[in-house]
């Protein structure tokens, strides 16, 4: 719990929010204290602006041998922690009573839970107040100094790998820790405060509705069920239990449409309402992925993952087995949906990995296309005319590594020797710049607001107006 006197230094040109209980005068007077190559009397209070959990305040400070001391009074009301007197001790709680520090002037040595520890600078009575060493102070009670900022806060962001991350109505950044010993999503706030969402790991990579109020998941048994992405609670649709992937919601937010069967062969749909579920297509042709639905509701569009077949002698023997790779990959079909008889249409023949299928609003398909062989670099994302009878490469100036429409929008993360970017695409191709940096983004996600996260690293990271923080360590 040692703090660095260049923390110390930086600390006194930074800006803080006040909350909470702070003792009286009376309640830090009366120490006396031996301040080491500094006399008492010589130290000069200073007023600093700090900024605490994103508000601005002024607090006392003084300095001693260039380590700046912050008013323990000032620190704790911007903190929202207590302090209490027994003796010459002081105890400081945080205001989850969860962490305690005790102190005294002129020592320092002090406690946190019980623990020993050091200050590099013992605590300094001066005018009837208190001072101690911020950082240290901060830590024990749970909160963070953000690195390279002057920015305090009082509650320490998370620390570890995050992936998934998707916005809730509210705002709120929804994400899965994946070192944790088991599954946990949390919710993030935009200064890093963090709250247990849930420890359901179904939950993870739920879909969400088109208003961020609800997102859907399946169980491990096929059932299908709703959480409300403010409060947490889940409820059941329906009692079918068939397999379900790749669920997708309809514009209006009355239905889900699937990919259903154990083979993947079917794609269909439950209302919301009645929690009836309804066929919309079953032709047999398995390993059917990622179904996408116009907004009107007039037509489907879906991969299927064709697969090697197999060749053997009449006797079936082991040794005789050939599969044939030839016709392998990913193909996109569409289909008409209303339409009496109508039968799946497919729109590609190249034998390149598709990824990312999406249906955009003029009926047009986009998907990002990967050379299996890797005779080329990079991955292209490639467009679908409306009517089926043109592909273009629509950006193949850049490595795509994932595409998204979101809120009526094309958007595509992608990679170069720069780093990463994110994208809004248009129509002709034209690139928008939304957000860069030299780090690897893994994922994304969009707010209707214009906020971004991504994930960095493993990191969650807030982009705002174009200003972005870390919301976990």
């Amino acid at each position: 719990m040692k703090t660095s006197k260049v923390l110390g230094m930086i600390l006194a040109s930074v800006v803080v929010a006040t909350t909470a209980m702070a003792p009286s005068a009376a309640a830090e007077a009366g120490h006396k204290t031996a301040a080491a190559k500094t006399s008492v009397s010589q130290l000069k209070v200073v007023n600093q602006s700090v900024v605490i959990d994103g508000a601005q305040v002024s607090l006392k400070t003084v300095s001693v041998n260039r380590v700046v001391l912050y008013s323990l009074r000032d620190l704790a009301r911007g903190l929202g922690a207590s302090i209490k007197q027994s003796g010459a001790e002081l105890t400081v709680t945080d205001s989850q009573g969860m962490h305690a520090v005790t102190l005294k002037a002129g020592s320092k040595g002090y406690q946190v839970d019980g623990v020993n520890a050091q200050f590099t600078v013992a605590p300094q009575s001066v005018q009837g107040s208190l001072y101690v060493e911020p950082t240290a102070v901060i830590d024990a009670l749970g909160g963070e100094v953000l690195p390279g900022t002057s920015e305090l806060r009082s509650t320490g962001r998370l620390s570890g790998q995050f992936s998934s991350p998707w916005f809730n109505a509210a705002g709120n950044v929804i994400v899965s820790q994946d070192d944790a010993e088991t599954a946990q999503l949390f919710k993030l706030g935009s200064n890093g405060q963090s709250e247990l969402f849930s420890d359901n790991g179904n939950l993870i990579g739920a879909t969400l509705s088109p208003d961020l109020s609800t997102a859907a998941f399946t169980d491990e048994n096929g059932a299908l069920f709703l959480i409300n992405t403010g409060n947490g609670i889940v409820k059941k649709l329906g009692s079918d239990t068939t397999v379900k992937t790749d669920l997708t919601w309809s514009a209006d937010g009355k239905k889900i449409y699937f990919i259903q069967g154990d083979k993947q062969e079917k794609i269909a749909y439950i209302s919301l309402d009645t929690a009836q579920v309804t066929e919309v297509l079953a032709d047999k042709v398995e390993n059917k992925a990622e179904v996408q639905v116009s907004p009107d509701e007039k037509k489907l569009v879906y991969f299927v993952n064709v697969t090697g077949k197999a060749e053997t002698d009449k006797e079936g023997t082991e040794e005789s087995l050939t599969i044939d790779y030839s016709k392998a990959g990913t193909q996109v079909y569409s289909l008409e949906l209303g339409k009496k008889d109508a039968k799946p249409v497919q729109l590609t023949k190249e034998l390149d990995n598709k990824l990312y299928l999406s249906l955009l609003s003029d009926g047009s398909a986009a998907y990002i296309s990967a050379d299996p062989d890797g005779a080329t670099d990079g991955s292209v994302l490639k467009l679908i005319s409306a009517d089926g009878t043109k592909i273009s490469n629509l950006v193949a100036d850049v490595d795509v590594v994932s595409s998204r429409a979101v809120n009526g929008k094309l958007v595509i993360l992608a990679e170069d020797a720069n780093g990463s970017h994110l994208f809004e695409v248009a129509p002709t191709g034209a690139k928008t710049e939304m957000y860069s940096t030299k780090a690897s983004v893994s994922e994304w996600a969009l707010a209707k607001n214009g906020t971004i996260v991504l994930i960095e690293d493993g990191k969650v990271i807030l982009v705002q107006s174009g200003k972005s923080t870390e919301l976990t360590k």
